[in-house]
């Protein structure tokens, strides 16, 4: 269903409190009610832009994998960095957002944990950061880093898993950058 263009501004604004709402309460626990409290518009009025919770939900976080999609796809884009900084900045775009703040630690879990809501979408997101990590990698990396038994694939994957463990166990995002910041370097070196 197209939203006019008129309803967008709203529709957003909906969203931002959607997602601050479900990152609070879980699925579960958000109402309709709330979401459109938080909104500052009817239940009715959000019925319109909505139909239910579950689709809802399903824009929300849709808006949150999206915007952590082009936020990665921009820092690997920076010609002003090099390799190792773009693979740093990219990841941390993507899964260093949810390290430090409550909200994001609880988002982060909420989608990961949605499986019923989301169905596919959360596995597609991230099949689609790992083929443009991949990608980006291979278009990327300095002389040496790939090879005949190493791929692009195979550096996106080590990087990848380390960045989604470490988004669970760093402290602080300076620490998960720092950690993504070691193995890089951990791999351009071997293959020096």
């Amino acid at each position: 269903m197209s939203i006019p263009e008129t309803a967008a501004p709203r529709r957003d604004a909906v969203l931002a409190a959607a997602l601050a709402v479900f990152g609070r309460y879980g699925f579960q626990k958000t109402s309709m009610e709330a979401v459109a409290k938080a909104a500052g518009i009817s239940r009715p009025g959000l019925y319109l832009l909505f139909p239910g919770k579950e689709e809802l939900y399903r824009a929300t976080m849709r808006g949150v994998m999206e915007q952590g999609q082009r936020a990665m796809e921009a820092c690997f884009a920076d010609e002003a960095l090099r390799f190792e900084e773009r693979v740093v900045a990219g990841l941390d775009a993507l899964a260093g957002q949810y390290v430090e703040s409550q909200m994001a630690k609880d988002l982060g879990e909420l989608l990961e944990n949605s499986g019923p809501q989301l169905g596919s979408m959360f596995h597609d997101y991230q099949e689609k950061a790992r083929a443009t990590i991949s990608a980006r990698i291979a278009a990327l990396a300095p002389p040496g880093v790939l090879t005949g038994e190493v791929a692009a694939d195979d550096v996106m994957d080590v990087l990848f898993s380390a960045a989604m463990t470490w988004k669970q166990t760093s402290a602080t995002r300076a620490e998960f950058r720092d950690r993504i910041r070691t193995a890089v370097r951990l791999i351009c070196r071997t293959a020096a």
